[in-house]
């Protein structure tokens, strides 16, 4: 008989390897997950399946249609802002902390982060480029005592990762996240703070442009603007006093 940690960690495994392939997009948006497939595929009951899409539901990256298989939901602009919103503002608090308590073995860290994002892209693993983009920006929270700043960012900001995954497919994006990534660092040795908040916001108001740039090349990624809701119909109001 399983226990209740094992059943716990059954259903977390299958959360966990589900949101990568979502987020990767080897699973990619608008893409039928069928409950049995993934289960076989997993080799655990339907229930841990189940559970997975609820939570992925919540997230906003899986679409629960009734009577139909989950669909992996499209990239759509307004979530992205709304992540990219949490993103911006909880990173541009945690400079000041940052500069305060960062040393040498932190810098040390992010230059890592940099050195294994090179060899990523000249390996076409842009995966494992983005992997590494998240890690050196995790320094920034980890090392400011805002772990869990960095927790909320990942678990919440499932539609703004795969626009930046999108985003290493463009020409020079890579390069141009290297290049940022230096003169952010070099600036942070200097404790720096107006400089630092100065190219961190560069850095992340790439946005918009990429976004502009992602949905041309690949609209099948993208949910499709809102049509007119046709019920909401005036009727002329209520009728006239007798």
């Amino acid at each position: 008989m399983r226990g209740k940690g094992e059943g716990r960690s059954v259903q977390d495994s299958v959360y966990t390897a589900l949101r990568k392939s979502i987020i990767n997009l080897n699973l990619p948006p608008g893409t039928a997950i069928s409950e049995k497939e993934i289960s076989l595929r997993y080799q655990v009951s339907r229930t841990p399946v189940r559970e997975a899409f609820i939570h992925h539901s919540q997230e906003g990256l899986v679409e629960v249609i009734p009577q139909k298989e989950p669909l992996v939901s499209h990239i759509d602009n307004a979530r992205v802002e709304q992540e990219f919103f949490l993103r911006e503002h909880l990173e541009a608090a945690v400079l000041e902390p940052f500069t305060g308590r960062s040393g040498p073995a932190d810098f040390v860290r992010m230059e890592a982060m940099i050195e294994q994002q090179v060899e990523a892209f000249n390996g076409d693993n842009y995966v494992d480029f983005i992997m590494y983009d998240n890690s050196f920006h995790r320094v920034l929270f980890e090392t400011a005592g805002q772990p869990l700043g960095w927790q909320v960012l990942e678990s919440m900001g499932g539609h703004y990762y795969r626009v930046r995954l999108l985003s290493t497919w463009l020409n020079g994006i890579p390069k141009n996240i290297i290049s940022e990534h230096k003169a952010l660092l070099g600036a942070l040795k200097k404790k720096d703070r107006d400089k630092a908040r100065s190219l961190l916001n560069t850095h992340l108001h790439q946005l918009p442009t990429e976004i502009r740039l992602l949905q041309e090349k690949y609209p099948q990624f993208f949910a499709a603007p809102e049509k007119e809701n046709l019920f909401d119909v005036d009727f002329g109001g209520f009728p006239p006093r007798a």
